[in-house]
């Protein structure tokens, strides 16, 4: 059972988490188990005793700025995103947004990166002393010295479009901010760090920005394009990380279908129509946990789109 965590930009909806700030829940027939009291009750049998990964859904407001997520990066945790809603209030030809990466045209003007970096660092720096100006006082900024700070230290990074189904994997050290209005489905490993460059909010879990650090490692080349990898008839493998993979699959097509026996576990999410998962029937944003000991005898099938993660799936 999912647990909704409140977030500046909107909320988090956790599947497999398991924090101070809030834990999801398993559902076992009638009863309702903590997940860390669900996974400790035989990790060999649930898990191979391999850490479970994050499942999320991100759902950020709808008003520009007020629903932008923290421009951050990660050193260690890998994540991917998968598009399942795009407010139309928002975006009304339908195509939303994630900053991602940073500006090759600025990046060129530039005869060195440590010059290109610096400067961004320089921007970074003085959009947070607006900030944290507000943050402290309440009031005081003119508006339009906050905006002309935010657009400037906003034209060194990149912005890439999104649509409904688009996937984006986010390598570490690779600078992003999901915007307003756009829903996602994230699966991550299991891990809460990230460095944050910035964010046009009152960061509430942390009392500084890492804007040095994150800066001076981050990377500069762009990101590559996803490449999806047909694993079978209706598979395909959207995310291949050193700790995680995903399919999407397309239930109609390759169900019934069953999972590779190597794995420790698997998640499955329904995205679109319907997914059965053994005798458990799936709905839109709707997940499940598949134990080690059930693997082999549980088949999916439906008439849906799902996706599934797993470690070395």
């Amino acid at each position: 059972m999912p647990v909704d965590i409140a977030k500046p930009w909107g909320k988090e909806i956790w599947y497999t988490g398991m924090e101070v700030r809030g834990e999801s829940q398993v559902l076992i027939g009638d009863q309702q188990l903590n997940l860390s009291s669900y996974l400790a009750a035989d990790p060999a049998a649930l898990t191979q005793s391999t850490p479970v990964l994050l499942l999320k859904v991100l759902d950020p407001k709808p008003q520009a700025v007020v629903g932008d997520l923290y421009f951050e990066v990660h050193e260690h945790k890998q994540e991917v995103y998968v598009v399942t809603h795009i407010d139309q209030g928002a975006w009304p030809d339908g195509v939303g947004g994630i900053r991602f990466g940073m500006n090759q045209v600025k990046r060129k003007q530039y005869s060195r990166d440590e010059a290109f970096r610096a400067e961004y660092l320089q921007a970074v720096k003085h959009y947070e002393q607006v900030r944290r100006q507000i943050d402290e006082q309440g009031a005081g900024v003119d508006p339009a010295d906050e905006q002309s700070a935010r657009q400037q230290m906003n034209s060194f990074t990149n912005m890439r479009e999104l649509r409904i189904a688009d996937v984006v994997r986010v390598p570490t050290w690779t600078p992003h901010s999901l915007l307003h209005g756009v829903r996602v489905v994230e699966f991550q490993s299991a891990s809460y760090e990230r460095f944050i460059i910035s964010f046009a909010q009152k960061v509430v879990t942390q009392p500084h920005w890492d804007s040095e650090h994150a800066i001076e490692n981050m990377h500069l080349e762009p990101p590559q394009p996803e490449s999806f990898e047909a694993v079978a008839d209706g598979v395909e493998r959207i995310a291949s990380f050193s700790d995680f993979n995903v399919w999407r699959m397309d239930l109609s097509v390759a169900g019934p279908a069953t999972l590779p026996p190597h794995i420790p576990y698997a998640i499955c999410m329904c995205v679109t129509g319907r997914a059965q998962v053994g005798d458990l029937e799936l709905e839109p944003e709707q997940a499940c946990f598949i134990p080690f000991s059930a693997l082999a005898g549980v088949a999916l099938g439906g008439a849906g789109t799902a996706l599934v993660a797993a470690p070395d799936l």
